[in-house]
């Protein structure tokens, strides 16, 4: 069930996101997710947008969220030590809400597979700019107070999405079906359902 930021949070309007060693082909991947996520916010009336800030999160303060990349075990604090798992490899990343017992969202620690992967008839190999968008987008609405549980399953937020690995990198896609028929991304689809999940958490 989704879960809304702590009201200092909500009454802006707005997460603040600190890269942390976040650099090259998902460094653009990131900027091009936050301005698909912000022009989607803006059409369907989110009531948030990601803004990015050069003070990483702290206890006391600093941004809302830090985006790193990782491949192995992380840890991170806030209002105490936290570890987590990540596979370098996979198409998929892993965000981590951070509150009190039955509390609202403080803090939000997003993880990005290092190194994506992708099997092709070929072998395995690294997967593009493309598809690591579609992975960034996907974190970015979990960071606005969706959980795994709140997945939906016609659009980006699909929690069991395919790959469809292209001639090249660069032409790799995620596959999901709906109604039956085959979807793909690029471009980032977003439906009207996974809005409805957001925008209450921030009215």
């Amino acid at each position: 069930m989704p879960n809304p930021w702590i009201d200092s949070v909500k009454q802006t309007h707005q997460l603040t996101y600190y890269l942390s060693g976040v650099t090259g082909q998902w460094l653009t991947a990131v900027q091009e997710a936050v301005r698909e996520f912000n022009a989607a916010s803006a059409q369907r009336n989110l009531g948030v947008t990601y803004v990015q800030t050069d003070q990483a999160p702290t206890d006391t303060g600093g941004a809302n969220i830090s985006i790193a990349t990782a491949n192995g075990s992380v840890s991170f604090n806030y209002a105490g030590s936290h570890q987590t798992t990540v596979n370098g490899r996979a198409l998929q990343g892993s965000t981590l809400l951070i509150s009190r017992p039955n509390g609202p969202i403080e803090k939000a620690f997003m993880f990005l597979p290092s190194q994506p992967m992708i099997n092709t008839p070929r072998g395995q190999r690294a997967t593009g700019g493309g598809v690591m968008k579609v992975i960034a987008f996907h974190e970015l609405i979990h960071g606005c107070g969706l959980h795994n549980s709140d997945h939906t399953s016609e659009d980006v937020f699909n929690g069991f999405p395919s790959a469809d690995p292209g001639r090249s990198a660069a032409q790799d896609r995620i596959q999901i079906t709906v109604n039956g028929q085959y979807r793909f991304m690029p471009p980032i689809l977003f439906s009207a359902i996974t809005a409805g999940k957001i925008s209450p958490l921030w009215q």
